[in-house]
């Protein structure tokens, strides 16, 4: 069930959008796959207890968010234009950003493509998109760790995917999501419609892409100056240590990897873990502890 909050008309669509708490301190956190705002629960409370204003929005195919079941619509580079709409109508400007699963790939967009906006990066489990990218391009065994973790984005651009999740009372769904805390919430909503909109978010933006576009430019996803930080469970099912590991090469600023226990839901299932962390890490000042060489 999606946070409270209102309906706002954003790239033609109604978008549900938890607007809490007031002041200049602002938080704007993104769900990913297969949840909607209400995955923050429990970081919401604790942000808006530290004196921020939360937001939080139902992304396209979420919630109570608008469903279109048309492929191009989520294009990702349409939803990251759909979140800064966002931003622009409620007057967003050096906030803190946080991104999870499919968030944190529209969140790296944001702050790769505005810095300016943004004070801090918190990402849950994604480091940097060009870390996610280029390992594929390192080694045989970089190559291998991707691949044997990023299976399902080529499984769910398959036909019949959406009908597998659904059939035997969806016990292959059950065996996917094994990690997932509110698994059974998920279905429930599933149910209601009978159909999986979220799907199309891998469909509309197939990773091969991402491989070719690294492959022909290591750079096609800029170095960020946002400060960053990314957490990452270390019984994330779906995301390798490395991927995080390597982050701080693609951040022209002060960047934090924090391992903690957890599966890929890490919001969900240690939330205190990442609470604590969150608030630390907004709630201090950044700087940037790398030696300034020259080169000899």
């Amino acid at each position: 069930m999606s946070l409270p909050g209102k309906t706002m008309k954003i790239g033609g669509w109604n978008y549900h959008v938890s607007d809490q708490g007031s002041g200049d301190k602002v938080v704007m956190l993104v769900h990913g796959m297969p949840d909607d705002g209400s995955c923050w629960k429990y970081q919401a409370p604790a942000l808006l207890n530290a004196g921020y204003r939360v937001i939080v929005p139902d992304t396209l195919g979420y919630g109570r968010t608008d469903r279109p079941r048309e492929v191009e619509h989520y294009k990702v580079e349409k939803i990251i234009d759909h979140m800064f709409e966002i931003v622009e109508k409620l007057g967003l400007k050096d906030f803190n950003l946080v991104g999870h699963d499919w968030g944190s790939a529209i969140t790296w967009g944001m702050v790769m493509q505005k810095p300016e906006l943004f004070r801090k990066f918190c990402s849950l489990s994604v480091g940097h998109l060009g870390a996610v990218f280029s390992q594929v391009h390192s080694t045989p065994e970089r190559m291998l760790e991707a691949a044997k973790t990023h299976w399902f984005t080529y499984h769910h651009t398959q036909a019949g995917m959406e009908e597998l999740y659904m059939t035997n009372d969806f016990r292959y769904f059950d065996t996917f999501f094994v990690q997932h805390p509110e698994a059974e919430e998920v279905k429930r909503l599933i149910k209601e419609t009978g159909h999986i909109e979220w799907l199309n978010y891998d469909i509309a933006n197939p990773m091969v892409l991402d491989y070719l576009a690294t492959a022909k430019d290591p750079k096609v996803y800029p170095n960020t100056t946002v400060p960053t930080m990314v957490i990452y469970p270390e019984q994330d099912m779906f995301l390798w240590p490395t991927q995080a590991i390597d982050t701080p090469r693609h951040v022209d600023a002060e960047c934090r990897i924090e391992f903690i226990q957890g599966g890929h839901w890490s919001m969900l299932d240690h939330p205190d873990d990442v609470n604590v962390r969150m608030l630390d890490w907004f709630g201090s000042e950044s700087y940037d502890v790398r030696a300034n060489v020259k080169e000899a």
